[in-house]
């Protein structure tokens, strides 16, 4: 079983014509963000993006993990994306995503 300290967590707001990622350890520390357009070009800066982050903090080992709260109408095409690069990609209730947004300081 991975430990959760295993993981580059993503979360993605999608959108119809760019997506915005931010990327976090698991103790929720910015590591990067980055804005993309929707589309294959965009996909392969993300994914080149995310590499460059995993070097910058000196562990290639942490496996990335995308969170998408739209994985049926405008993040539809960069799941199935990354699910072709074999990327683990997790769907995210907007609801309690909007809530976790809402009780930040």
């Amino acid at each position: 079983m991975r430990k959760k300290t295993d993981y580059l967590y993503i979360e993605m707001d999608a959108h119809k014509e760019t997506h915005t990622a931010v990327l976090m350890t698991y103790l929720e520390e910015r590591v990067g963000e980055i804005e993309i357009q929707n589309n294959l070009k965009g996909f392969q800066r993300l994914t080149t993006y995310v590499e460059k982050c995993q070097k910058k903090l000196l562990n290639e080992k942490l496996t990335p993990l995308y969170g998408l709260e739209d994985v049926t109408h405008f993040g539809r095409n960069l799941a199935i994306y990354l699910l072709e690069k074999e990327h683990i990609v997790k769907e995210v209730n907007s609801a309690l995503s909007y809530m976790e947004h809402m009780t930040r300081p």
